[in-house]
């Protein structure tokens, strides 16, 4: 049975706490991984990106970070923010914490755009998080599926891998009356 999602506590990271951000999250996050961190973190410096903390318990659980500059070029040419790098610790994952997340960030993207973007694998270990972004209302933005931003093209050979993306978009617009 899944454990009830307690709330959740977020930070905004600002450029001046970016090296002491890469510390704490190569603990949970990327594997450790040097260059995905360092790629994760890339244009914070510049406010081209931003990163959101989710923290539980005062417990690091949660990261996300957004593009504002799409590097896919439909979203870029439309100026659709991208959600990218939506982190979970493994141990915490299917109790809701990662439609918290989406949430807090879309309403950050909300202060700067009408639109959010996102991504997503076709492999069946992306179903959990295809699942998550059609029930927070993620609707495919018409290319189909492309490899990894072009479309895929009727009778094309392609191999199934993580490279194999669906474009997703929603309306993060506030409604009226809404501050």
């Amino acid at each position: 049975m899944a454990r009830q999602a307690a709330q959740l506590t977020f930070r905004v990271v600002q450029p001046e706490e970016i090296t002491a951000v890469k510390q704490e999250v190569r603990l949970v996050f990327f594997s450790g991984d040097e260059a995905t961190i360092e790629d994760n973190f890339q244009d914070h410096e510049n406010g081209e990106s931003t990163t959101i903390l989710g923290y539980e318990a005062g417990r690091l659980v949660g990261i996300v970070t957004v593009r504002w500059h799409s590097r896919y070029p439909p979203f870029r040419r439309q100026q659709i923010p991208l959600i990218q790098n939506i982190e979970i610790r493994y141990e915490d994952r299917g109790r809701g914490l990662g439609g918290l997340m989406l949430e807090r960030t879309e309403q950050e993207i909300a202060r700067r755009s009408p639109l959010a973007g996102i991504c997503v694998g076709i492999m069946a270990s992306y179903g959990p998080a295809q699942r998550l972004y059609v029930k927070r209302g993620y609707v495919p933005d018409g290319r189909s599926v492309c490899h990894p931003d072009e479309p895929i093209q009727e009778g094309e050979v392609v191999t199934i891998g993580h490279d194999l993306l669906l474009w997703l978009v929603k309306d993060v617009s506030p409604m009226k009356g809404e501050v």
